[in-house]
């Protein structure tokens, strides 16, 4: 497991808010709906969304009964998004940097 980075927290939060996201309007929920739903208020999954907050353990499951699913389908979807967030940063370690090609046009005269 890697040790806890304030980095990776913020990517997590910034990762629950895209899930969050994309689930509610595959429910086709506006925030509002989803707030009522939720008995929260809207600029507060606005701002869950943003990335700006994360949401408690008792939220989480109360956002997913709102959204009609499992907290831990949610959860899977945010692994998910950080394992594909770690792969591309390990393949951008991995590429070699490659030189750039030097134009060989001549110009028109």
């Amino acid at each position: 497991m890697l040790p806890f980075h304030w980095e990776r927290n913020v990517e997590a939060v910034e990762a629950f808010g895209a899930v969050l996201r994309e689930r509610r309007l595959q429910a086709g929920l506006t925030q509002e709906q989803l707030a009522f739903e939720a008995d929260i208020r809207r600029n507060y999954v606005s701002m869950l969304e943003l990335g700006q907050h994360q949401p408690t353990l008792s939220m989480l499951f109360t956002l997913a009964t709102a959204l009609g699913c499992a907290p831990s389908d949610l959860l899977l979807e945010l692994e998910q998004r950080l394992a594909a967030a770690r792969r591309v940063r390990k393949m951008k370690k991995l590429k070699p940097s490659t030189p750039r090609a030097v134009s060989t046009k001549r110009s028109a005269k």
